[in-house]
């Protein structure tokens, strides 16, 4: 076997969601996760906010509580690991109108 020391490995690393936090919402398992809500947009309690697809299978990701999407932690799609970080919500409190 020939090894290129020219050739690097790129690991990204993807933040994790605070368990504590049910402003988090995590991905529950490996697996490919596309991202049905952006950034402002509205969620309600138990609204779905993306899929996961894992083994041919597609689970959705609904949010705990209701808020405004106050951050997105993943492209639209992307590989996950359980317990990564996708979607940051807002209680809407400081959204003035």
């Amino acid at each position: 076997m020939v090894r290129d020391r020219a050739v690097q490995a790129v690991v990204t690393q993807t933040e994790k969601a605070d368990p504590a936090n049910p402003r988090h919402i995590a991905a529950p398992f490996s697996g490919v996760v596309t991202l049905g809500v952006a950034e402002g947009d509205a969620v309600a309690q138990g609204g779905v906010v993306a899929t996961i697809e894992a083994m041919k299978m597609e689970a959705a990701i609904s949010s705990p509580v209701a808020g405004i999407v106050a951050r997105v932690a993943i492209p639209k799609t992307q590989q996950v690991e359980a317990g990564d970080l996708l979607v940051e919500l807002d209680d809407g409190s400081s959204v003035s109108g």
